[in-house]
């Protein structure tokens, strides 16, 4: 097995302008080989960056098994087998549909009418 890489520290530094030779400081972290072949100065105490491990092949000692579908899952069961609508719901719903297409008929809404039509149709 691969050997874990090294924690790597980064140190936060400032950087001379060439032209107006003030001190700014630098919008990243360096470490000291780069910080010197900058020709900065480090001001501030290090980051410490660890690995966190092997993250590239998550979970590669466990062996692969096929996915195995024990129970399915229904998506729409009540479109299989819709509730009953007993006597009294299925008389509100027709009065209410009798209504609701005569009110789309004068207002002149026809294809909402003949969709109320039909499920008129279906419940009776």
């Amino acid at each position: 097995m691969d050997k874990a890489p090294a924690a790597r520290e980064y140190f936060p530094f400032k950087l001379q302008d060439e032209r107006t030779g003030k001190w700014r400081l630098a919008r990243w972290k360096a470490t000291l080989e780069d910080v010197e072949k900058l020709g900065g100065e480090v001001c501030g105490p290090p980051v410490t960056y660890s690995p966190l491990g092997n993250t590239s092949d998550f979970l590669r000692d466990v062996p692969i098994r096929p996915f195995e579908m024990t129970n399915r899952l229904e998506m729409h069961p009540h479109w299989e087998a819709p509730p009953a609508i007993d006597a009294i719901e299925r008389f509100l719903t027709q009065v209410f549909l009798r209504r609701y297409g005569t009110w789309c008929v004068r207002t002149k809404r026809y294809p909402e009418a003949q969709g109320a039509a039909a499920l008129y149709r279906d419940l009776a």
